[in-house]
């Protein structure tokens, strides 16, 4: 027996009772069953095959988002470091003579980033939510459009530092300042960037439906999350539990707690699915699954990356904030990525698992263990766990009064958000 439903999706079927069915069935969506009741009509035959499903997890993509995931946290956290030591390096008068100041500016680097407060990482999970009701309630096409727009904004700000810095170490020579109308003045090699970015970002957004369309997507998305790595701090340790707690809860209350309150689905899950027009969203990291159909795909969002990603660039720039010599410290960098992995690997096993019997399952909910325990149990090993919570509080200067901080963990080098 044939059931054709009417819904948007695939629904479960059960039966009353304990009343048992002893016929296949099987349901199909409105299209595929007109499909099947023309080629009835007209006479042609329809043969049925049971396929074996695969698992919820497949290797080779979770790996690769695995993969993505970690090198897009280290590419932050080592630029980040890079940014901050810039910013304390003296500059020679060759550098001023080159006027080379507004290029190293002009890609990002040498620019004080922003400072997350407490008050902000408490309003976070206010703002999420507010933001994920105001797209559930409305799920009209402008609005995803609208979040299309702000993601090929924030694309193009990334893909243009990138291209900057691989110009810069290219043709170190050009990289002067010139002035341009209604821009003012800007390093000369900025131009060919935004350029670059600018086509990079276009040839996805008019070939978004295309099977190759998520390499690009991928090459965005990472390009916008290590610039937001590079540019945005934690103060300290306290201001960074209270951020990723805080995500954590949003994440558990709107997959596992919100379904048993009001409404009958997730609405994050419904959200992340498009609604009943199966909008795609751009936010999230995407590999295809082996021997899936096409359009098939493992997904991991990006705020799976960059919250936990915050952290583990705050571990790096704390574990080199009195580092004079060339070669950066890993003390922290190197474990706290260990954790992030172990994380994700967790992740995947309760994916595999259908833990809580959803359709995909909130990573926060095991990367803000791995990392942020990770992190203060590591800190308390080594003795740095009161400084990193609190933040350093001193003048600038090392406990032995040797060396300039190279980077702020209190409020000393960044603006606050």
């Amino acid at each position: 027996m044939i059931v054709v439903t009417d819904e948007a999706e695939l629904t479960p079927m059960s039966c009353v009772g304990n009343s048992t069915v002893s016929i296949p069935v099987m349901q199909v969506l409105a299209q595929d069953g007109d499909q099947l009741k023309s080629g009835a009509a007209e006479g042609a035959s329809v043969t049925f095959k049971e396929l074996k499903l695969k698992g919820s997890v497949d290797l080779v993509a979770s790996f690769a988002l695995l993969v993505m995931a970690s090198l897009t946290i280290v590419f932050g956290a080592i630029w980040s470091l890079s940014d901050q030591g810039f910013l304390f390096k003296p500059k020679s008068d060759d550098d001023a003579s080159q006027g080379s100041g507004g290029g190293r500016e002009a890609s990002g680097g040498g620019i004080e980033g922003l400072e997350i407060t407490e008050m902000s990482a408490a309003y976070f999970v206010v703002f999420a939510s507010i933001v994920l009701l105001v797209i559930f309630f409305t799920m009209q096409h402008w609005v995803f459009l609208i979040i299309k727009g702000v993601f090929c904004f924030a694309a193009v700000q990334g893909l243009q530092a990138l291209f900057f810095a691989v110009f810069e170490s290219g043709f170190k020579a050009l990289s002067k300042d010139i002035d341009i109308p209604v821009f003012g003045t800007v390093n000369q090699l900025s131009v060919p960037s935004v350029a670059c970015a600018v086509v990079v970002v276009l040839v996805w957004l008019l070939n978004q439906d295309a099977t190759w369309a998520w390499m690009l997507q991928d090459i965005m998305g990472m390009s916008f999350l290590i610039n937001v790595l590079r540019l945005v701090h934690l103060p300290n340790l306290k201001v960074g539990a209270l951020l990723l707690v805080g995500a954590m809860c949003y994440d558990i209350f709107w997959v596992y707690i919100q379904p048993h309150l009001f409404g009958r689905e997730s609405v994050m899950v419904k959200v992340a699915k498009g609604g009943e027009q199966h909008e795609s969203l751009p936010m999230l990291f995407l590999f295809p699954r082996l021997g899936g159909n096409v359009g098939d795909f493992s997904m991991l969002g990006y705020g799976d990356v960059i919250l936990p990603g915050l952290l583990i660039v705050h571990n790096h720039l704390f574990d080199n904030r009195y580092n004079e010599s060339s070669k950066p410290r890993l003390a922290y960098l190197v474990p706290s990525i260990v954790a992030y992995v172990a994380g994700l690997l967790l992740t995947f096993l309760a994916l595999h698992l259908q833990v809580g019997g959803q359709g995909g399952q909130p990573a926060l909910c095991y990367l803000v263990p791995t990392v942020l325990g990770g992190t203060v149990a590591y800190a308390h090993f080594r003795g740095d766990l009161k400084e990193m919570w609190v933040g350093s509080q001193d003048d600038g200067t090392d406990p032995d009064g040797e060396g300039e901080r190279l980077i702020g963990t209190g409020s000393t080098n960044s603006s606050a958000v």
